[in-house]
């Protein structure tokens, strides 16, 4: 359904009985499930999945990091700094789970589900900033494998330079990120501001009252 179909209908809805109902009323909570806010309230299953690639990636991580440290490798700075990035990418979205609560949104009156939904949304927007960093860090090291088959002499340059494997990995991350403002993160921004503007609307009638 787009944008402005759904101002129509959610319009239509007597203003009273939008905000008077104690739990979201049924047909609001179908507009919640046939329109664009649906990627706003269903963001559960991809924080899950976020969790969980994450942690097995952090497990991974953690195996690397112990051989670094056996052998004195090159890249044990770097797998200490992907053991705390990929630790607080965990903490992050395990964080944002619980403050979403999916399981008692629907209990709430419209202001404050709105006000929720638009909180998961920001927060949700901001993690694709730690999403770019760990790109940066994964990139670099398949560049260093790439690298170390194709000219040896130059892969043994960068791996012992840390300046420049930093330096490349600086400039991934925030490539990764342009590419993200470019694809994903229009989509998320446009529902960000689609809840804002009902949240803010719907707040401004009630005021006039």
């Amino acid at each position: 359904m787009e944008l402005k179909k759904l101002q129509q209908n959610w319009n239509s809805f007597p203003e009273v009985s939008m905000e008077e109902r104690p739990v979201l009323s049924s047909d609001l909570e179908k507009i919640v499930v046939n329109n664009p806010l649906s990627g706003a309230f269903y963001l559960k299953p991809k924080i899950y999945g976020r969790i969980l690639a994450a942690a097995v990636l952090w497990l991974i991580n953690i195996y690397q990091w112990r051989i670094q440290l056996r052998t004195h490798g090159n890249d044990l700075y770097q797998q200490a700094m992907l053991f705390f990035v990929l630790a607080y990418f965990i903490y992050f979205h395990v964080r944002l789970l619980l403050f979403a609560d999916y399981s008692s949104l629907l209990s709430l009156r419209l202001i404050p589900f709105l006000g929720k939904l638009e909180t998961i949304l920001d927060k949700y927007i901001l993690s694709f900033g730690i999403i770019s960093l760990l790109a940066g860090f994964y990139l670099l090291e398949l560049f260093e494998k790439v690298l170390s088959q194709l000219n040896s002499a130059a892969y043994t340059g960068i791996s012992e330079n840390g300046f420049y494997k930093w330096l490349i990995m600086v400039f991934l991350s925030v490539s990764f990120y342009i590419l993200f403002l470019h694809s994903v993160i229009p989509k998320y921004k446009k529902l960000l501001v689609t809840v804002r503007t009902y949240r803010e609307e719907i707040g401004a009638k009630l005021q006039k009252k």
